[in-house]
């Protein structure tokens, strides 16, 4: 009969509490002596396994602080703060309106 590591891991923790050998152990419950070592051995690698993990959270990640704007003086009349990411074709079309008509 297959038996889970659920299965195995109570019986591996039964036995470790109870303080019989092994083999006194598979006795009483009927189980194979080398199966229980096994799972006793795998069970105790993986728990080792895991101890080695380390847990992290998220990490909170702040914003660029803002930037600073360029600043574009147009004929001496016009102040235009330009931001970055500011799309061109923006840019184009403010400058359109300024510029004077030939």
């Amino acid at each position: 009969m297959k038996h889970n590591r659920e299965f195995w891991g109570r019986h591996v923790k039964s036995w470790r509490a109870s303080g019989l050998t092994q083999e006194q152990y598979c006795r009483r419950h009927r189980l194979l002596k080398g199966t229980l070592g096994y799972w006793a051995s795998t069970l105790s690698k993986s728990r080792a396994a895991g101890a080695a993990l380390v847990e992290i959270g998220r990490a909170e990640v702040k914003p660029e602080g803002r930037r600073s704007p360029i600043e574009l003086v147009v004929e001496r009349r016009y102040l235009l703060r330009l931001w970055p990411g500011m799309e061109p074709s923006h840019l184009r079309d403010v400058l359109s309106v300024l510029e004077p008509h030939s």
